[in-house]
């Protein structure tokens, strides 16, 4: 009797993964419900399996270096306008380097009007590193949110070389992806 269950239990787990594996490799459709998955299926049917599977891995990295990212900057956006700078908190606080460089990048998508710009606001325009600045530059501001200036640097020093690798489309390593959720866990838990 035992047996029996052993070997139709095991019959359903390697059912399970053949089924899996044709469903990644294409040979194989899942029930698709909507015209973008329908495409997007067939978009990606001929990719080779690396590839297909590294994006699937990367959607999850990407999805926590975005949110990351944009807590950062809407954290120092509302803590500036919080302080009394309003609106205009940007050009009283940023650095002749930082203005310098979203002048340079406003021209270049200037020039590039067949493509749609970034969020308009100028710390949209900046590095990540640039938001570490922002913080340690006007610690008198941010220093009852954090520990101290250190905590703010390795953290966003350390992902930005995570982001890198994720912006510019190679596979990042699990344990990098563990580091950049537990930044952003640590983010999280400290700031709200």
């Amino acid at each position: 009797m035992n047996k029996t269950i052993d070997e139709f239990v095991l019959r359903g787990v390697f059912g399970s993964f053949c089924i899996k594996n044709l469903q990644t490799s294409g040979l194989l459709r899942t029930p698709i419900y909507t015209h973008e998955e329908r495409n997007e299926h067939d978009l990606f049917v001929s990719i080779p399996e690396k590839v297909r599977s590294g994006s699937l891995q990367m959607q999850k990295h990407f999805r926590l270096l975005f949110v990351f990212e944009n807590l950062v900057r809407e954290f120092i956006d509302t803590t500036f306008k919080d302080a009394g700078d309003g609106d205009t908190w940007f050009d009283k606080r940023a650095t002749s380097d930082m203005k310098s460089k979203v002048e340079d990048r406003k021209k270049s998508e200037e020039k590039n009007q067949w493509h749609i710009g970034r969020n308009q606001h100028p710390l949209f325009y900046l590095d990540f590193s640039d938001l570490s600045l922002l913080i340690t530059n006007h610690w008198a501001v941010f220093k009852d949110f954090f520990p101290d200036q250190g905590w703010i640097t390795s953290r966003i020093k350390e992902s930005e070389r995570t982001r890198n690798v994720i912006a510019h489309t190679n596979e990042l390593a699990a344990e990098e992806g563990l580091r950049l959720e537990m930044h952003l866990r640590d983010w999280i838990n400290q700031v709200g």
